[in-house]
């Protein structure tokens, strides 16, 4: 094929020239019809284009860490006893709350059908609050989930809203909301859904660490001797008429044991810091219902966690006669009453006269 004359091929630069600069006004003509400003192709960049609902990534790290902290406070998932299964994370939040659990104790199982082990999921949804848009981050452990909005404001992650829990009953909760920088303390509170009918907690235990028979021995050495399980009364039933229950938890300790766990401390924590000295008192019953392998160890148990949790009381200030301990055992169960191996603390107020 011949050369194109010199004429030719400028033409066609020409021409070419023309068909840029003509395509070029089409579209400043269109963008100005429209009253927009043409785009800058050289500057534009997909990570500049924001979505409504924003895609700046969180901490997910805190979160977890907000969510896993009010998990660990409620009795039915205390980690040392607690088994629960999880599917391999796919996201950096599951990856987060994989980790703040590990942090915390519990012992992570494979996903496992016949397993009776909790299943954990997470979940993360969009939802709008009297703070504007946000998203939504849920964390469920068997039949119980806690949920909270966070956002990303100038940087940090800050929660939006209380947390809600569902699928337990209405217990005190301390919200760790100093993980935050400038949150705001009007929100560090949990919001409880009703539930239709009474709590029945099962207990999931495993042999964790086994207790000496010297040691129960000198843990159960004070307070009445009296089997509340026998008796089917308290040894203070007359103390008590006096007084009307303002809070209740369960310390679960693990199998043949009197290991009282960072958890169970910080509950007690919470007790010391609600007592009022001139109106309150402290029930405090062991319980060990169930086998043992421990020689006589259903009464050496229930009296020695018991003494235990009262040690923990005094420690933290209380005096005696603020504290009212007894014991409950038995070798076998009947009912769910109380604890198999735990102790039932009970903040007592005097009733009004």
């Amino acid at each position: 094929m011949g050369s194109l004359k010199t004429s030719t091929l400028s033409t066609v630069k020409r021409a070419g020239r023309l068909l840029f600069v003509s395509t070029a006004l089409v579209t400043l003509t269109a963008c100005s019809a429209l009253d927009l400003k043409a785009p800058n192709f050289k500057n534009i960049s997909l990570g500049s284009i924001k979505a409504p609902w924003g895609n700046n990534d969180p901490a997910y790290d805190l979160i977890a860490a907000n969510l896993v902290n009010s998990m660990v406070q409620i009795p039915l998932l205390n980690p040392l006893i607690t088994p629960v299964q999880m599917a391999e994370p796919k996201s950096e939040y599951e990856t987060q709350l994989q980790a703040a659990m590990t942090n915390r104790g519990f012992q992570i199982e494979p996903l496992n059908d016949e397993s009776e082990a909790f299943r954990v999921n997470a979940d993360i949804d969009r939802a709008v609050s009297s703070s504007g848009k946000h998203k939504n981050y849920s964390l469920s452990i068997g039949p119980i989930t806690v949920a909270r909005g966070y956002r990303v404001i100038s940087g940090d992650t800050v929660p939006v809203t209380p947390q809600h829990i569902s699928g337990t009953n209405e217990r005190a909760i301390t919200i760790n909301d100093d993980l935050f920088k400038d949150s705001d303390i009007t929100l560090a509170s949990a919001e409880f859904e009703p539930l239709e009918n009474p709590e029945k907690v099962t207990i999931i235990a495993v042999p964790i660490e086994k207790a000496e028979p010297t040691l129960l021995a000198a843990n159960a050495n004070t307070g009445p001797t009296k089997n509340l399980f026998e008796t089917g009364q308290s040894n203070y039933v007359e103390v008590f008429d006096g007084y009307e229950d303002v809070e209740q938890s369960v310390l679960i300790f693990p199998n043949d044991s009197l290991r009282l766990g960072d958890n169970n401390k910080q509950i007690i924590e919470q007790y010391v810091s609600k007592m009022d000295p001139d109106t309150d008192v402290l029930s405090v019953i062991g319980c060990s219902i169930g086998q043992t392998e421990i020689k006589n160890g259903n009464s050496l148990l229930a009296l020695g966690r018991a003494n235990r949790v009262k040690e923990a009381f005094l420690f933290s200030g209380l005096e005696h006669e603020q504290i009212l301990e007894e014991g409950c055992w038995a070798p076998e169960a009947y009912g769910e009453a109380l604890p198999r191996r735990g102790v039932v603390v009970t903040l007592k107020r005097q009733k009004a006269s």
